[in-house]
Order: C-alpha cells, then sequence, then structure tokens
C-alpha cells in the first residue's frame, strides 16, 4: 500500500465562520427573505456565502449563479462562486470565475492570492507565482501569501526555498498550523525525518485535533517501520476525522501489517463505502478476506478491484490463488496467466517470471498446459499483447 504524505495550501478561500446554529438560522433567515425578494442579488449572494460557510458547495453555486445573472458585474460573487467550484473540485471552472472577479476587481490582493492557490491545484505553477507577487507587492495577508509561495517553490522541488517562504510565514503569524504541516512533509521529502517529526508536533502543539498531522506524523512512524506508534497516530485521525478514506485505508494496512487481520478487514470495508472506486481498496479487502479463508468475498472484492483497473497484476495473480483454493482449475489458471501478461507489458520481470513459476505446479495439478488457454479471455487494454515480441531497439543518433 501506498501511503501519502499530502502538503496542505492555506487557501483564502474560507474563513472561520460562526457555529453551525447560527449558520442554521442565518441560511432559514435569508432563504425566507429571498421569497419576499427574490430579485436582490446581495440576498443570493449571502445566501451562497452561508452555504460554503455550511460546506454546503452545490447549494452555494446554486446561489452565487443567480446573484450574478441578476448583477453581472458581482465581482465578489464570481470570487465566491471560484471557491465553490474549487471545493467542488472543478478547478478549471473555479479558474474562470477567480479571473473574472480579478478583472472586476484588480486591486483586491486576497483574489490575487486565491488565483494563485488555484494555480497550484491545476499545477500551473508559473502563473501561480505570478499571482502570488502580485499578492506580496500589495502587501496584504502576508502570512498567507508566503504560505502560498511555499507551497508553490515546493511543487517543483524547490525545497529550501519553500521553507524560507514558511519560516517568513510563521515570523508574521507563528500559529499557523498549516505551515508546520506543509515544512513537514517537505522536511520528509528532503530525508529529515527528525526535522518533520518535530514540525508534525509543533502543529499539534498549537491544534491537537489536526487531522493532517496525526496522519502525516502516522506516515513517518510507518515508514520507519514503528507501526504501532502509526497506529496510533492514525486512530487519533480517525476519531477526530472518521469519514478520512486515506486515514481508514492506512489503519487497514498497519492493522494487516501486524496480523490483525479482522481489524484490517473491519477498516478496510469502512474506506470502501467512503470511496468505492479505488481499485486499490477492493485489492486490500480480497487479499485480506482471502488470508481469513473468506475466497468467496475475496473473489468479489478482487473481482472489483480488476474491473476498476484492468491492468491490476497483483489482483489477477490473487485472484489466481483465490479460485485455486476453490479447486477452480480454468480461473485460477486463466488469472495467473493475466497477471503474467500484465507483469510482462509493465516491465516487471521478476514478477513476470514469478508467475510463470507459480503456474508449473498449477498446470501438473490440473493436467492442463498453456494450449488449453490459447483463446484466454483478455481486458481490452491486454487484447493482441504479444508476450513473445521483442521490443524494437531504438538506433542511436550514430547508427541514424
Amino acid at each position: 500500500m501506498h501511503l501519502i504524505l499530502i502538503a496542505i495550501f492555506c487557501f483564502l478561500l474560507v474563513s472561520c465562520g460562526p457555529s453551525s446554529d447560527s449558520l442554521e438560522y442565518k441560511i432559514e433567515q435569508l432563504t425566507s427573505q429571498i421569497k419576499d425578494e427574490p430579485e436582490d442579488p446581495t440576498l443570493h449572494y449571502d445566501l451562497g456565502r452561508a452555504y460554503i460557510e455550511d460546506k454546503n458547495y452545490h447549494y452555494a453555486l446554486k446561489e452565487l449563479i443567480k446573484a450574478i445573472r441578476l448583477k453581472e458585474d458581482y465581482g465578489e460573487a464570481y470570487r465566491e462562486k471560484g471557491i465553490a467550484l474549487f471545493y467542488l473540485k472543478r478547478y478549471l471552472d473555479a479558474e474562470k470565475a477567480l479571473s473574472k472577479s480579478f478583472s472586476l476587481n484588480p486591486a483586491n490582493a486576497d483574489i490575487a492570492t486565491d488565483l494563485g492557490s488555484i494555480f497550484i491545484a491545476t499545477g500551473n505553477l508559473k502563473k501561480s507565482l505570478r499571482f502570488l507577487k502580485i499578492a506580496q507587492i500589495r502587501d496584504n495577508n502576508m502570512h498567507i501569501v508566503f504560505n502560498n509561495m511555499g507551497a508553490a517553490h515546493a511543487e517543483i522541488g524547490q525545497n529550501k526555498q519553500a521553507i524560507g517562504y514558511w519560516e517568513k510565514a510563521l515570523e508574521i503569524h507563528p500559529l499557523m498550523t498549516e505551515v508546520h504541516i506543509n515544512m513537514g512533509v517537505v522536511y520528509e521529502r528532503m530525508g529529515k525525518k527528525k526535522k518533520a517529526i518535530a514540525a508534525y508536533q509543533k502543529a499539534l502543539e498549537q491544534d491537537n485535533r489536526n487531522t493532517m498531522a496525526h496522519y502525516n506524523l502516522g506516515v513517518i512512524h510507518a515508514k520507519n517501520k514503528d507501526i504501532p506508534k502509526a497506529v496510533e497516530s492514525w486512530q487519533k485521525a480517525s476519531k477526530l476525522d472518521s469519514k478520512d478514506e486515506k486515514v481508514l485505508t492506512s489503519l487497514g494496512w498497519a492493522y494487516e501489517s501486524l496480523g490483525k487481520k479482522k481489524k484490517a478487514l473491519q477498516e478496510t470495508l469502512k474506506a470502501i463505502k467512503l470511496e468505492p472506486f479505488n481499485s486499490q481498496t477492493h485489492y486490500a479487502a480480497g487479499r485480506i478476506q482471502s488470508d481469513l479463508g473468506n475466497f468467496d468475498k475475496a473473489l468479489d472484492a478482487l473481482g472489483k478491484a480488476v474491473n476498476l483497473d484492468p491492468e491490476f497484476g497483483d489482483a489477477y495473480y490473487r485472484l489466481g490463488i483465490a479460485y485455486d483454493n476453490l479447486n477452480e482449475s480454468r480461473d485460477a489458471i486463466s488469472n495467473i496467466l493475466i497477471a503474467e501478461i500484465v507483469y510482462h507489458k509493465k516491465k516487471k520481470m521478476d514478477l513476470f517470471k514469478k508467475m510463470g513459476e507459480e503456474l508449473k505446479p498449477l498446470f501438473e495439478k490440473y493436467e492442463l498446459t498453456r494450449k488449453h488457454f490459447s483463446q484466454l479471455q483478455l481486458p481490452d487494454t491486454l487484447k493482441g499483447y504479444d508476450l513473445h515480441k521483442k521490443p524494437k531497439r531504438i538506433k542511436t543518433s550514430k547508427e541514424k
């Protein structure tokens, strides 16, 4: 399982809002007012902002679109529309909305910072730095500007520059938890694990309820092969956010590593409920079910994994093992043959050779040969692939 360290960027996109009770009241009041004054763009704008604070981004977008339709040059509404689209992961649409907002309010440094953040998310780092420098010149919310400047530099591997910007951010705003987390991510990337751990611990001193800090600290413990400590960190993260799929997946992996298969399966199935289209998580569930002897359930989970990723070699191999345990000869061999093709195609030659070794006893056990599988049913992406075709050698410039 891949354990992913995630750098978070401190956007200007969300401010600290009111409590959920007062938000609910505010939304009710604005909804009631709109019934009396449906053509008032400000009311739709205010309701859109309230929905953003309530993290109800679809409803927010609906209201902000109405506000803009009623007032075409409503720069603030375009900005909030961009924010809603960002959280809906519609990054290109968010970019368009924020660009429109900036064209209507070119003196607003906060919108420049927003655009810098959006361009980090879309991978356009040159544009990101250009807008962040505009915000820097205008000297507004500099701690956030410096954080995002650091994030942009980190994305292109300029780690020392990134650390420098984050240190500047902390000089202005020492209690910026997000900056400590970002520094932890980059220190870990640089191989400075002790500094990374110190950064996450600093973040947790400031905010012990920060899920990201607990999660990333667990990742480092796991990489240090201290699985019990990783579990401790991930359990804390899970208690704080029980709907974080990556935390549950990581907990499942950790419990599996400790031999606690039933606990591992429990956490993995929770993750699947939250993210049903992740082939790796279905594979993990199938692997654990197989280890527990639940081969029918393993087949179901592994089948979902290969449906989501038709070139998932490990899942085909595990399918073959599960079918063999159920004495389903042709299905067992067919899936390992497909795994063999996948590994060859992906140039994983050690695994390719291993499949050949795994197949020999199966052919003997079921008294079958490769000729019996000449009409092997392959996924579309593997049809026509020739195991025996030698790859073309690329000629050097001298040979040409």
